[in-house]
């Protein structure tokens, strides 16, 4: 079986990213509790952005295939949901350079996770 989440401490801070955003209980789109998933509006592959809170709804996995399916039906979901300003700040963090320190990350998350119970 394949680590989806990564390798390492970078790994370990995605794994915790999804964890504390799947315990938000509920598809943010049609409110299922069934397959939650957490779904990026930045790709994962931006590591400044990768394990920010406000670049991931929880989603269904039925949710998260058709937005994957639809890209403009996603678009206008996140417009809904963050607005024009909020899309503006990922962007401008995603496109910072600074390097991401994973350990420092995974305490964040940590401490985040323990208090909401996970």
């Amino acid at each position: 079986m394949s680590n989806i989440y990564g390798k390492g401490a970078k790994g370990r801070a995605t794994r915790l990213h999804a964890q504390i955003i799947r315990a938000h209980g509920e598809c943010e789109a049609c409110q299922s509790t069934n397959a939650l998933q957490c779904a990026h509006i930045i790709s994962r592959k931006y590591a400044r952005t990768r394990t920010m809170l406000e670049n991931a709804f929880c989603l269904c996995a039925s949710c998260h295939r058709i937005f994957t399916d639809n890209p403009i039906d996603f678009s206008k979901f996140v417009l809904e949901k963050i607005g024009d300003e909020g899309y503006a700040q990922l962007l401008t963090e995603r496109n910072r350079i600074d390097k991401v320190d994973w350990e420092e990350e995974v305490c964040r998350l940590k401490i985040m996770a323990r208090d909401l119970g996970l």
